[in-house]
């Protein structure tokens, strides 16, 4: 092989090895950006831009991630679509490790709709892949799902154990991201087994570890299954202080089904705490977001508790009886127990309370059976009341009294008071201090994996060690040289606007400081000669001359923070008339000086979102540069909004701008500054700032100029929020 192939090949081996490391750079940029994102939707944009950028392998795990969220979103189609995209892509490149990490979240989707015989038939892909892959987040999908089909098969006991597994994987991989997560779910299970001492303390402790995160995950959920807990444990205003919590929680991350359950328990909350409105209101609100959301299965659950608010608060039997009906018509379609089971008790209690016994007992059997196949002694407990009250209507006194022992039975056995203060104990013991959860022993499958784990981890070494050695000399020399030119190339771009900058700094700004240097002097000579019209005079410049002094060091100000990364965005809603006329009144004295009008225009008010002192320095500097180079003429501001933009322009009718000085005129590029109608002098560092601070807020800036006619800068930004005020509104500022 010739020297000339040898170095082409050499060259081609470089530009790729770098090329595919910026890439994995880029990922784990993309990575810590997603983190701060507390929004699903806006999550779900990030990751959608950020695709064409990234190699095959980073887009594997930004799908997988877009299911994940689809998921959570309760949009299961589009979740099982971004995890077969990232299926298809991972056996393109052959990535089994992401093969099993998508296998497994398809899995427990799959088993969300419904469909077990193909989440089984992915479980066991998942299976054979994550064997090999011990540290996988695969693992997590793998137990949660069977954790939930133990779930529904009524075997809460097995649901423990594989929920315990997922909280072993996450201590030993020191997942912090998840483990808060884990702990939630026990605390679910725990609550459906009625052990809710345990189940307090693990949702306590998922919610104190998830404060503290930067941008938890579905603390929402957390705060939501709290609240039931404590409502169902009778104390109902710590109930409601969580679900409110979840609803606040919920609408920031953007949770409309969290929101619609943690309406719907507040609708329970209230009635049973006999404020009927507010209840009703609740359940409005919820049946809103359940349509909304398309969920039959939840829709069923506000119906259900509308039916209890109509007998327990209103005495309307009809209304309840129509309202369960459909509410039990909703949960069969849906095809959930956790619905069916409230909604068939609720048609048998209407029918109860009208003496309708024969109508009651046709729907016994249905009852026994979700009963059944539930498994929670709760449910058992009122399955058996249910009975009781029914035999006794019926004027069957020795039936009612059988089933009348098996309730008390039961409730004696979850009703404890004991229980009751410890779980409140515990709530204020976490406003105080952190919980720590004692761990179960490794089960024999999790000593395994953990075997595993260390073979796969010393074999991992051993490859990086030699793939590092084959290209470190190669890679590190092409990769340092690269940085260097870069570096360079931007240090010395840097180092000559600077050096200009400082250089007219250091020119104008002597030059605005001699001045005060001499004006004390200056004027106790004219007062000790009585010259008052010369002390007017001067105290006139020297006023002029310090709010160009002013405006010049806040300029820069603005500008150094903005260089060095420290001017930090902070976005309010704001008037946008109410501050254009602030900025203008600054200039009243200076308008006036010049004979200049300042004209404020616009048809409607309008609020938008926008960072208050960008706002002012960008019209502070359009506007004072207008006045500037205008005198016994006309400034005009105008605003308005048009499809959702907010536009606005500037005209003044100075001196104007020539083609070449329009070139340039947001940059700091060697240029010479023109001089204002009264000699005022500049850096051209306000209109830098201007522009620099509009494209911050996605903006753009358009100008158009001619020698002595004018000139008119207009900006449009997609900032219009709403309008405040109908009428047209002016504001002038004379000479």
């Amino acid at each position: 092989m010739t020297t000339k192939k040898i170095l082409l090949l050499l060259t081609f081996f470089t530009v790729f090895t770098i090329n595919s490391q910026n890439k994995k750079i880029l990922c784990e940029e993309i990575d810590k950006k997603f983190l701060t994102i507390d929004n699903w939707d806006k999550q779900l944009e990030f990751l959608k831009q950020m695709m064409s950028k990234v190699n095959d392998s980073c887009k594997i795990e930004l799908l997988i991630t877009s299911g994940f969220i689809y998921n959570k979103k309760e949009e299961k189609d589009s979740a099982i679509y971004y995890y077969d995209k990232a299926i298809i892509l991972g056996k393109s490149i052959e990535s089994n490790e992401q093969l099993a990490n998508a296998y497994a979240k398809k899995a427990y989707t799959l088993f969300k709709t419904k469909k077990s015989k193909e989440a089984r038939n992915f479980l066991k892909k998942t299976s054979k892949l994550l064997k090999g892959f011990p540290e996988n987040p695969g693992w997590f999908a793998y137990y949660e799902t069977y954790a939930n089909m133990a779930e529904n098969e009524g075997n809460h006991e097995q649901s423990l154990k594989y929920i315990d597994s997922t909280i072993l994987f996450s201590k030993r991989t020191k997942d912090t991201l998840d483990l808060p997560n884990n702990y939630h779910n026990k605390g679910v299970y725990l609550l459906r087994l009625s052990r809710y001492e345990e189940s307090a303390e693990n949702l306590l402790l998922a919610v104190e570890l998830k404060e503290k995160q930067k941008n938890p995950n579905q603390l929402a959920a957390t705060y939501f299954v709290l609240g039931v807990g404590y409502i169902r444990w009778d104390q109902h205003e710590i109930g409601m202080k969580y679900l409110r919590k979840a609803i606040s929680r919920a609408r920031e991350e953007g949770n409309k089904y969290t929101r619609l359950l943690s309406y719907s328990q507040m609708a329970h909350c209230y009635r049973v705490l006999k404020e009927k409105e507010k209840a009703l209101k609740a359940i409005d609100s919820a049946q809103v977001l359940a349509k909304e959301l398309n969920d039959d299965s939840q829709l069923a659950q506000t119906y259900v508790e509308k039916g209890w608010l109509f007998i327990k608060s209103f005495k309307d039997y009809d209304r309840a009886e129509i309202s369960f009906l459909k509410g039990y018509e909703k949960a069969k379609e849906a095809g959930i127990d956790m619905t069916i089971y409230p909604s068939v008790r609720g048609v048998i209690e209407s029918y109860l309370y009208k003496n309708e016994y024969k109508k009651a007992k046709k729907y016994f059997k249905p009852f026994e059976e979700v009963t059944k196949r539930l498994g929670d002694l709760r449910y058992r407990q009122e399955y058996y009341k249910k009975y009781s009250e029914y035999y006794e209507k019926a004027g069957k006194s020795d039936s009612a009294m059988k089933y009348l022992k098996k309730y008390f039975i039961i409730k004696d056995s979850i009703s404890n008071t004991k229980v009751k203060t410890q779980v409140a104990d515990l709530e204020k013991k976490y406003d105080t201090k952190n919980k720590e959860l004692e761990i179960v022993s490794l089960s024999k499958e999790n000593e395994q994996q953990q075997q595993i784990a260390k073979e796969a981890k010393a074999q991992q070494n051993l490859y990086l060690l030699a793939a590092g050695f084959l290209l470190f000399l190669l890679v590190a020399g092409a990769w340092a040289f690269r940085k260097l030119r870069k570096q360079q190339k931007e240090l010395t771009s840097t180092n000559q606007v600077k050096n200009r900058l400082f250089s007219i700094i250091a020119h104008d700004l002597r030059g605005m400081i001699i001045p005060f240097q001499r004006s004390g002097k200056i004027l106790k000579y004219h007062i000790d000669k009585g010259n008052h019209e010369k002390t007017i005079e001067l105290s006139q410049a020297l006023e002029k001359n310090s709010e160009s002094l002013s405006n010049m060091l806040d300029n820069l100000l603005n500008w150094s923070l903005e260089q060095m990364d420290g001017y930090k965005m902070n976005p309010e809603t704001i008037s946008v008339g109410v501050q254009l006329g602030e900025i203008i009144s600054g200039y009243e004295q200076q308008a006036s000086y010049k004979k200049t009008k300042i004209d404020l225009k616009f048809k409607e008010d309008l609020n938008i979102k926008f960072d208050k002192g960008a706002f002012h320095v960008i019209f502070r500097n359009l506007i004072g540069n207008a006045l500037k180079y205008t005198e016994g003429g006309n400034i005009r501001i105008e605003f308005t909004s048009e499809n959702d933009m907010f536009l606005c322009s500037v005209t003044d009718t100075g001196i104007g701008m020539s083609v070449d000085q329009l070139q340039n005129i947001f940059t700091l590029e060697e240029k010479k500054s023109t001089i204002g109608t009264q000699g005022e002098k500049g850096t051209g560092l306000g209109l830098n700032l201007v522009y620099r601070f509009i494209k911050m807020h996605k903006g753009t800036i358009n100008v158009s100029s001619e020698k002595r006619i004018g000139t008119r800068f207009d900006l449009s930004f997609p900032a219009v929020k709403q309008v405040l005020n109908q009428k047209e509104g002016r504001k002038s500022i004379s000479a």
